[in-house]
């Protein structure tokens, strides 16, 4: 009779658990990025379309608060923002809750979409229909005529992120961009070829793990601490 095969002992845990916490860099010592959308501005609401930066307005000074509060509990360890007034006016109100420094990153700056940023109303209707079939057909920053580019925008956007992560190793950051910034950069993490797969809403968060070459989405266009305010819908900027 043959013998039996002497049993090994079971891994202490669950495998399949630990196998998930290696990939989507749970706990350990990956660089914790909260990516922001700036809160409501007044071009967001219609009030400022000709400075191209324009101030918080009553609204958005208060989604910034919130955001502070809400951020205080992570224990940030450094807060970055796009030069432009939306951006840096919601950087302040997050660093001085967690008692930080706003550093400001001129490649932090929203992706240029050339005739869009114009007033497109002014285009004829059929135009306006041609351009929003190509838009919605190709779903790339590429679609919108005058552009930066989709090409262009990922390695801006791509690398000024990996210049944050790289200079906090470990750490929690907070970094203040704009939507098409944001929405940029989530597509580049989920490696899709479309540039833009959700909208962020104005004072909105969306988490990011990084470790190494890795890079994982946590959450996305969270803005529990909004709650009873306006989320903002206004436009790409």
């Amino acid at each position: 009779m043959a013998s039996a095969m002497p049993s090994k002992p079971a891994p202490p845990g669950d495998p399949i658990n630990a196998f998930f916490r290696e990939a989507l860099l749970i706990g350990g010592e990956a660089t914790r990025v909260y990516l922001i959308r700036h809160a409501q501005s007044r071009g967001n609401t219609g009030e400022d379309l000709t400075t191209g930066d324009p101030d918080l307005t009553d609204v958005g000074w208060e989604q910034a608060r919130r955001l502070g509060e809400r951020l205080k509990g992570q224990r940030l360890d450094a807060v970055y923002a796009s030069p432009l007034r939306r951006t840096q006016e919601t950087a302040l109100a997050i660093a001085e809750a967690a008692g930080l420094e706003v550093q400001p990153k001129a490649h932090l700056r929203e992706v240029e979409l050339g005739q869009a940023e114009q007033d497109v109303r002014l285009l004829p209707p059929a135009e306006q229909a041609k351009l929003a079939a190509r838009i919605l057909a190709q779903g790339t920053w590429d679609a919108f005529p005058g552009s930066e580019g989709s090409a262009q925008a990922r390695r801006r956007v791509r690398a000024v992120m990996d210049e944050v992560i790289a200079g906090n190793e470990g750490k929690r950051v907070a970094v203040v961009a704009h939507a098409a910034f944001i929405q940029t950069y989530v597509s580049i993490v989920l490696d899709v070829g479309r540039d833009f797969v959700f909208y962020p809403f104005n004072a909105s968060i969306t988490s990011i793990r990084a470790k190494g070459d890795r890079r994982v989405l946590w959450r996305l266009n969270d803005i529990a601490h909004l709650e009873g305010m306006p989320a903002g819908y206004g436009g790409i900027s």
